[in-house]
Order: C-alpha cells, then structure tokens, then sequence
C-alpha cells in the first residue's frame, strides 16, 4: 500500500513465486466446483504450470481460458449491482469441455519448442486433469508408464484432495 494515497496498489508476483501456481490461482479464483478447482490447482503445480501457461500463452490454444463477466444482481425497482473485484486481472477459467475436445487430436498440442517424443508426459498430466474436471474417461495404466514418479505422486496428491472431498 502507497501511504500518500488511499488506494491500494496491484499486487506484483514476489521473486520466485512460482508462475504455474499463480496462474492457477487466477484461474481459480471465480470457480465454485471442487473438481475443477483441484483440476485446475494440479496443471497449476504440474511443471510449473507447463499446460496453464501454454494456454495463456500460446496463440493456438488461447480459447482454452474462457474470462467471465462481472456478476450483475438485479435489485428490483429497475437498480442492479454490478459485483466488482480488487484484482486487476478479469475472473476467468479453463474450458474443460474444449479441452477434452482437443485432446482427441493430441497433435494440435504438440509443443513446438519441446524435443521431440516428449510431450507424453504432458498430455498424460492434461488427460488426468480434464477426467477429474469433466468426467472424461483416461487411462491411468499409460499415464503410469510415462510419467515421471515425482510427477505421477504430486498428481496423487491432488487427486486424493479431490477424493476426499467428495
């Protein structure tokens, strides 16, 4: 806070704050959904984000962050409230549904700055992420098989926070 003026600055990263995890706090910030929220708090932790910042910045996948508008409550008498919020950045989310579309053609999500025959890892992180946000089915058997182990339990982790809840 700047004490000449009333107003409260925006909030800038402090160094090392891991980017994945501040990408996934932003993208959970309007969602009410327990699944997606861990869903999205995985992709968050998963190598630092790899698929949320491929999604906020790669031109390619950029429908795959759907923003959301300011909430409008109607008061009645013709007035209505329009909920704003502190943060700069407008609320968004990820499009699960599009998401589990695309992966039907794991092509279009190859990592063009990646080498070559890595990216099964990634898409076995993406898959897992999108059957606990919407309900798609995936097979967990391959995703064991190319998944690093320190990969495959921080994605237990999170799953197991998703089972718990439930």
């Amino acid at each position: 806070m700047n004490l000449d003026t009333d107003r409260e600055e925006p909030l800038m990263p402090r160094p090392g704050y891991p980017e994945g995890l501040r990408l996934a706090r932003w993208l959970t910030d309007s969602i009410g959904n327990h699944q997606m929220r861990t869903a999205t708090l995985m992709l968050g932790f998963y190598q630092d984000g790899y698929w949320l910042r491929r999604f906020t910045q790669d031109s390619a996948l950029a429908g795959m962050i759907a923003s959301t508008e300011p909430e409008t409550r109607h008061l009645g008498g013709g007035m209505s409230l329009v909920l704003s919020r502190t943060s700069p950045e407008p609320p968004a989310s990820i499009d699960w549904q599009r998401v589990a579309d695309l992966l039907r053609t794991p092509e279009l999500l190859a990592d063009e700055d990646a080498e070559p025959g890595t990216d099964a890892p990634h898409l076995a992180a993406l898959e897992i992420a999108v059957s606990l946000a919407a309900g798609r089915p995936v097979d967990l058997c391959r995703a064991a098989r190319v998944l690093p182990a320190s990969d495959w339990r921080e994605i237990l982790r999170h799953l197991e926070n998703a089972a718990t809840y439930v």
